[in-house]
């Protein structure tokens, strides 16, 4: 098939890795991809050569780039911009557009957005909801297709390193990350925190590392383009986030056997499930906790993690993914091509 996935942003976090990740699975599947939209320069890096790219990533430089591309089987549109976008460029092309819903909430964040996505979204085939926790907390009916990840070796977890990898924004809760940190006292028996990724408070976190007295041993890299390279180097990976919709780097740790400490919440429960270290929400002492009781056990360590392991590769592989892609762009296409009387 021909395929066109789009994305009207030009940041590179868990959206256009995965747009990325999929647009590779699905040309080395012998499908036709363009990307539009992402980082410019991060989605070059990122992309297989066989993909084709373009760059854009205002609305309408990607309305105008979907109604100019040479007609294709599928339009695969990823947030709200985008889903936008594909509607003001659908007078020019009838391609049949598929939305993935990334986020638990419904579409608009004001009265007037809403109202113009509830017109836009009637253009649509089919929304795919990454996870239950999604697919509960947005409007209307959608298809549950888990998130999936390339399969990779399993870390040695050696490495006395404690890995966060998100975005630093409030919904992720890196502050409660942070104090889990200071809590576990880990730092003064020779463990690291690595602090992956960027946001509106990456210089209030390093402040908070100043108060809590941890800044010798909390590293704060900024965005990372080899993400399975620094979990590779860790040994367990923190996950704060309340309401993460899916969390596609804790999948990603658990490819490589890294046991996770997450909060029991959102898409964790779906992901990390029973096989990892959960906490409650907020509960930075319980998180603590479970940082020292692994950092401890270098054998509870390697079975928590070879339990994750085992669950991403039943649930949440690359392949899996792809299968399910291709099922609904058949089911989109056929019924696009068939319509009924």
């Amino acid at each position: 098939m021909t395929v066109i996935q789009a994305v009207c942003t030009d940041a590179f976090a868990g959206v256009e890795r995965y747009v990325s990740q999929v647009s590779n699975g699905l040309a080395r599947r012998d499908h036709r991809v363009t990307v539009v939209g992402g980082n410019s320069d991060r989605m070059h890096d990122e992309l297989d050569p066989e993909v084709h790219r373009v760059p854009a990533h205002t609305l309408g430089g990607v309305a105008v780039a979907l109604a100019s591309r040479p007609k294709a089987d599928i339009v695969h549109v990823h947030m709200t911009d985008a889903e936008v976008a594909a509607w003001i460029a659908r007078p020019f092309r009838r391609t049949p557009v598929v939305a993935t819903r990334h986020f638990a909430q419904t579409r608009g964040s004001s009265a007037p957005a809403r109202a113009l996505t509830r017109i836009t979204a009637r253009a649509l085939a089919v929304d795919i909801a990454i996870s239950r926790f999604v697919a509960e907390r947005i409007e209307g009916p959608s298809e549950l297709l888990y998130n999936g990840v390339a399969d990779r070796p399993q870390a040695p977890l050696t490495f006395p390193t404690v890995v966060m990898l998100q975005r630093l924004e409030a919904e992720k809760a890196p502050d409660v990350g942070l104090r889990a940190w200071a809590e576990s006292g880990l730092g003064r028996s020779g463990w690291r925190l690595v602090v992956a990724g960027d946001g509106a408070l990456g210089p209030a976190l390093v402040d908070l590392a100043r108060t809590l007295d941890v800044t010798s041993s909390v590293d704060f890299v900024g965005d990372v383009a080899d993400a399975a390279g620094l979990l590779a180097s860790s040994s367990m990976l923190l996950a704060p986030a309340p309401r993460e919709p899916f969390g596609l780097s804790v999948v990603e740790a658990m490819s490589q056997g890294i046991p996770v400490v997450a909060a029991w919440a959102g898409g964790h429960v779906e992901t990390v499930g029973e096989a990892g270290f959960g906490f409650a929400p907020g509960d930075s002492s319980a998180a603590a906790e479970a940082l020292a009781t692994l950092a401890a056990d270098h054998r509870l360590r390697s079975d928590t993690g070879a339990r994750l392991r085992r669950r991403q590769r039943r649930l949440f592989t690359l392949e899996g993914h792809l299968d399910g892609l291709e099922r609904i762009y058949d089911g989109v296409s056929f019924r696009s091509s068939h319509p009924r009387v």
